[in-house]
């Protein structure tokens, strides 16, 4: 095993100065997938996997995080077309072990009969177990499913190291509990989960074995504080940073729309305080300066401990988040802005500074940290393609959907429907005759809701029936599908 780790720093320099001597022409995203392949099979080296996600982050808050976009952006691949198909933590973070869709792994909402950490089917049967199966060590460090808490033990099934929080989750600055009994009292808590990922990134290296870990940071989160949900908490030493930031979408027509009546009921809703907003963006932005630096020192350590070579780094977010657009401020919710993500990959053999527009989902990354550890066998059925092998399963329309807490005969549903490159179409659970449909390329903004313009009557009954398809899909054929060529508006 510690062979392993001496020689993964000679292939990557002998892979680095091949290409230095033979520079070829730029490669499309589609030739630098099937490169990637062929150098994973090429290299039987095991390589370690960390995913480091945010929490309720926006693909456009990416640019707010300098270190991120020098030392992954910079270095890597970034996926600007990154969904969320389920944006809101508990599914998403089950999307993300499952490499299935709610219908399937049976986590369709954060808390209620169809939510939370009770709802995952088999939860000891996901990522971390199957890579355990060959050999991987695995860590887990910061916020798990939700509802884990209340069944919280000092180990889960699948883990070497269960470095959960299960206590504090949202104080930022005041108490951290962790699974192991571990407190700790008035530190924040990005420092704190950095911390102690760096430590189990030295004991897995010191060991020789190739390591999964999973960095799971609250920023940018709303802070829980005395029974009342507030805006991040920042650290100190950026509690002046971006004064003079406003909401991403200020300026446009989107923010703060005029008139919300084409919209279903329950979307409806009053203007919110701008400068409530404006103190939201900014405290978002100054909590993620925080994860900004926790990631430079785990990138920094796995240099240090030679390990950086031979690493996929995975930055992502569990889910988008609406701050004034639609008059809206949350997740969960039918629009672009929740379910659009950041996406960025380094690691061995992964194009440097190269940009893929593709649409990819959270429920890829499961195929994918399979994909690269060896074709490694998965214990359910996925749903998910491989990023490395998106041109073998071609699909032009995208399953999204969102949960209800509630107890109905909605099986935990509020919307379900589909995104493809022009249209976004949802409705709401059991009643297709109401909902939304937006065309992004007459109305980039989403300011009209096209669900009852006789213009799109057409494009509106098969956007319905790609819905129903995928809404009850099972694996890779079934949930990934090429449709055709939708019809042009009336």
């Amino acid at each position: 095993m510690r062979v392993r780790s001496l020689f993964a720093p000679l292939i990557v320099l002998l892979t680095v100065v091949g290409t230095v001597l033979a520079p070829g022409p730029p490669r499309t995203p589609q030739e630098a997938s099937e490169d990637h392949v062929a150098h994973v099979a090429a290299n039987h080296i095991r390589p370690n996997i960390v995913l480091i996600l945010t929490d309720d982050m926006r693909a456009d808050e990416l640019r707010l995080m300098p270190r991120v976009r020098r030392l992954l952006v910079r270095k890597g691949t970034s996926y600007s077309n990154a969904l969320s198909p389920h944006p809101v933590c508990c599914p998403a973070r089950a999307e993300l072990l499952t490499g299935q869709f709610g219908q399937n792994n049976g986590v369709r909402n954060n808390k209620g009969p169809w939510g939370g950490y009770q709802a995952l089917i088999q939860p000891g049967n996901t990522v971390p177990a199957w890579l355990q199966d060959v050999g991987y060590l695995t860590s887990h460090h910061g916020k798990y499913l939700n509802g884990y808490e209340r069944v919280a033990s000092t180990d889960e099934p699948g883990w070497s190291q269960w470095d959960t929080q299960v206590g504090g989750t949202y104080s930022y600055d005041r108490t951290a509990l962790f699974a192991n009994g571990d407190r700790v009292d008035d530190e924040y808590v990005t420092r704190v989960i950095g911390r102690r990922t760096n430590r189990a990134l030295t004991r897995f290296s010191r060991s020789g074995a190739p390591f999964f870990t999973v960095v799971n940071h609250v920023a940018p989160h709303g802070a829980r504080r005395d029974g009342r949900w507030r805006v991040p908490v920042a650290e100190r030493r950026f509690g002046d940073a971006y004064a003079r930031l406003m909401p991403p979408s200020y300026g446009e027509p989107s923010f703060q729309e005029q008139d919300v009546k084409d919209l279903p009921a329950d979307l409806q809703r009053s203007r919110i305080p701008t400068r409530d907003l404006v103190r939201l963006v900014r405290q978002r932005a100054r909590a993620l300066l925080s994860v900004d630096a926790a990631v430079a020192r785990t990138v920094a350590k796995l240099r240090d401990l030679g390990e950086l070579a031979n690493t996929y780094v995975v930055f992502a977010s569990d889910n988008g988040f609406q701050i004034g657009e639609h008059r809206l401020r949350g997740k969960n919710l039918p629009f672009d802005e929740t379910f659009n993500i950041p996406l960025v990959v380094r690691g061995p053999g992964i194009t440097q500074g190269a940009r893929v527009d593709e649409p990819v989902t959270l429920v890829d990354l499961a195929a994918t940290f399979l994909d690269w550890a060896g074709q490694v066998a998965p214990g359910r059925t996925p749903d998910g393609v491989s990023l490395d092998r998106l041109g073998a399963h071609p699909r032009d329309t995208l399953l999204v959907q969102i949960g209800d807490s509630t107890d109905d005969d909605t099986d935990g549903w509020r919307y379900r429907g589909v995104t493809t490159d022009r249209y976004l179409f949802l409705t709401p659970a059991g009643s297709p005759t109401d909902g939304i449909l937006f065309d992004r390329a007459l109305d980039p903004h989403a300011i009209v809701n096209r669900f009852d313009d006789p213009g799109y009557a057409e494009i509106k009954r098969e956007l319905l029936a790609r819905s129903r398809e995928l809404e009850r899909c099972s694996g890779v054929d079934a949930c990934n599908q090429v449709f055709g060529v939708l019809p042009e508006p009336g």
